[in-house]
């Protein structure tokens, strides 16, 4: 019993408060700031899964690796209707908003979407992976 007391108090330790959680300025592109606090305030887990979603839901990258990837083609054919874009916008911020665009994520293969600036690629990871990270990323805080 003492252990898991140990144990316990350990865990608690390790994880972060919700009122420390850096919410990135870009998040404004998805929520006021008005809506940021109210979530901050009443649900945070909310808040963590966002802002989370939005800078690693769909990456952009220069160099591939050894994995399981499935060509989804050029990124311009998940434009939304009516909306524009600029390449070099979505290099130099590292990712794509996926509250703006609908990129499809696969079970288990990661998704890649080709830019017209050759060398560089949008990744989505598979669900699988995606769900570990994101669920980690919100164990730090207690959720």
């Amino acid at each position: 019993m003492m252990m898991m007391g140990v144990m316990l108090i350990g865990f608690a330790q390790n994880q972060r408060p919700v009122s420390e959680y850096y919410v990135t300025p870009q998040l404004a592109e998805e929520i006021t700031a008005a809506k940021v606090e109210d979530l901050r305030a009443n649900n945070p887990e909310e808040l963590l899964r966002v802002n989370y979603t939005m800078f690693n839901y769909a990456l952009v990258t220069s160099k591939l690796w050894d994995g399981n990837f499935q060509q989804m083609g050029m990124l311009e054919k998940y434009l939304p209707e009516g909306m524009t874009y600029l390449e070099e916008d979505i290099i130099q911020k590292g990712y794509v908003n996926p509250y703006k665009w609908n990129l499809p994520q696969d079970t288990y293969r990661y998704n890649l979407f080709k830019l017209r600036h050759e060398g560089y690629y949008v990744i989505v990871m598979p669900k699988v992976t995606w769900e570990e990270r994101l669920n980690a990323h919100l164990h730090q805080y207690g959720f």
